[in-house]
């Protein structure tokens, strides 16, 4: 300690007196400072954000897990909720989208998904990659918006075009989602309690659920009879036919309460982690405190500490601690476009174990992305043309179904929290037990018939699905550093969606899509070839802090 206070000036005499003060608390352990520097070389971050962030977790821990977090659970769900909903309602509608006049028919209409995806992938991109330079609440306040405002315009749309326009634009809104709402939640709560990103996922599975039930209800009530459509001049038009558009409706509305809840009951603050990576320390203590405080509890969080820790990393190097920084909007809006460079991608990539987890967990994500939608994209067809085979084509029989093995998706997120704390297998063995439990399920159904068995089926594809997708969506963002976090989840987030744009072409134009089997072959077939490839994640997350 004492050759770090001899290099302070006199204008430095407060922070000398800070860190002689806090030498007697023991606040500061130099003779931890050998081993932190290689450890953020090993976690390729500077040194002296990764003490800082240390600081940071233990305030998150002095915080304690409280009603901010748990608001913040919820708020965070939203998101997870309304990316699935989007999918899920599209794939529920298709079949009876696709008999009214001015829209093509079946396997054309597929390419409604391919419409969604397209929006999608810039989305991931641009929500991602801008977290990481303006911060993390532009996204927050604005991703619900936009899906419900496109979401409520899509059952508006006159005819196919219109529709495919209006679930692009959706798709822009709705992948800011997925790729930070996780990271945020992750950044706020105590290390002791990492598991509930991986519990975050049963929103998703609700998601789907309250999806299937919205379009049943519409659809079984208010479409046109296709056993009729052409008989005696019987039209499907939007007025015989409103089932998928009240179903639209309805989810826009409800994406709009949403939204609604989010930025004005729980407004969300900006990740403190994120705040400390560009210099705003004062903000970061600010936030903590306002954390503290929702929780019923006092930070002893200060300014100096988080300094105090700092100055012996500048002070090596020769570099001096950035100047307390604030931004406005507009200079906020200015840095996105100043500095969006390479320098966060290259993070990603800065030693040989991060390039490998960055690396395997984008080719998981793309994976996933693709086997995914060719299943679960299509089913409500694919349970159609079931039903079909056994003489039952009723709505209720259809979508019943569907509800199942919707439904059987919740308890898969409870067990995959318990499964990633569990001592031997951790995070990796979770993820590749799941995905691989996924595919031999799917790989059942391709040869079964009757109702029961399809049910079950679906019901445990459904459950491993969910599962998997809650312990890989809290892989990534554990493993990315904070700096870097954004850009990673919008690398591996909009590789998935690229991946899942290709699902409606495979399913209406390759030699998988002569038979309904062939789309979940196809999927159960990369579900156990990427379970596989989750074993060799280099990385374990489970019980490592959040850097």
């Amino acid at each position: 300690m004492t050759h770090e206070l001899d290099e302070l000036g006199s204008s430095d005499k407060s922070l000398r007196d800070a860190m002689i003060d806090a030498e007697k608390d023991g606040v500061v352990e130099v003779h931890n400072q050998e081993s932190n520097e290689a450890l953020a070389q090993a976690e390729g971050i500077d040194a002296h954000f990764m003490v800082k962030a240390q600081v940071i977790n233990e305030a998150l821990e002095e915080c304690g897990m409280g009603r901010f977090q748990w608001e913040l659970f919820v708020s965070a769900g939203f998101g997870y909720f309304s990316d699935n909903i989007w999918l899920q309602s599209i794939a529920i509608i298709m079949p009876y989208v696709a008999v009214e006049d001015h829209f093509p028919n079946y396997p054309g209409i597929r390419m409604a998904t391919f419409a969604l995806y397209m929006g999608l992938i810039p989305g991931a991109l641009a929500w991602g990659m801008t977290a990481d330079v303006i911060g993390r609440r532009l996204a927050w306040n604005s991703t619900l918006f936009i899906s419900a405002v496109f979401g409520l315009a899509a059952g508006a749309s006159p005819n196919f075009y219109v529709l495919c326009v209006m679930l692009a634009l959706n798709g822009i809104g709705t992948a800011g989602n997925m790729v930070l709402d996780g990271a945020v939640f992750l950044e706020f709560i105590p290390n002791t309690h990492k598991y509930l990103l991986t519990l975050l996922s049963v929103w998703w599975a609700i998601g789907q659920v309250v999806a299937s039930l919205i379009c049943w209800a519409f659809i079984a009530k208010y479409s046109c009879d296709t056993e009729r459509v052409g008989i005696d001049g019987y039209r499907c038009d939007r007025n015989t036919n409103p089932g998928w558009r009240y179903s639209m409706y309805t989810l826009g509305a409800m994406m709009l309460f949403l939204w609604g809840l989010r930025f004005f009951v729980l407004p969300m603050q900006e990740s403190p982690k994120f705040l400390v990576s560009i210099g705003q320390d004062e903000e970061a203590v600010r936030v903590i405190h306002t954390v503290a405080q929702r929780n019923g509890r006092t930070s002893s969080l200060t300014v100096e500490k988080l300094r105090i820790a700092a100055e012996p990393y500048y002070s090596k190097f020769g570099d001096r601690a950035p100047s307390t920084t604030k931004f406005s909007n507009l200079e906020l809006a200015k840095r996105s476009f100043s500095h969006f460079n390479l320098e966060h991608i290259k993070g990603l990539y800065a030693t040989r174990r991060l390039a490998l987890s960055s690396s395997l967990i984008i080719f998981i994500y793309t994976a996933l992305g693709l086997a995914y939608p060719l299943f679960n994209g299509f089913l409500g067809g694919y349970l159609q043309s079931k039903g079909a085979e056994r003489g039952d084509t009723s709505v209720n029989a259809t979508y019943a179904s569907y509800t199942y093995q919707a439904a059987c998706g919740i308890p898969g997120s409870v067990l995959a929290a318990i499964l990633v704390e569990w001592g031997r297998g951790g995070r990796k063995f979770a993820a590749a037990f799941f995905t691989v439990g996924a595919g031999a399920f799917l790989f059942g159904l391709t040869a079964v018939r009757s109702a029961a068995a399809v049910n079950a089926l679906t019901c445990m594809a459904s459950l491993f699905e969910n599962a998997f997708y809650g312990v890989i969506y809290a892989i990534a963002p554990e493993t990315f550093p904070t700096p870097h976090r954004g850009t990673g989840d919008a690398l591996a987030g909009s590789a998935s969606r690229l991946a899942g744009s290709l699902a409606p072409i495979i399913a209406v134009y390759s030699a998988a899509a002569k038979t309904p089997n062939g789309p979940v072959f196809a999927a159960a077939s990369i579900f156990v070839v990427t379970g596989l490839s989750m074993l060799a994640l280099p990385i374990e997350t489970r019980g490592r802090q959040a850097l």
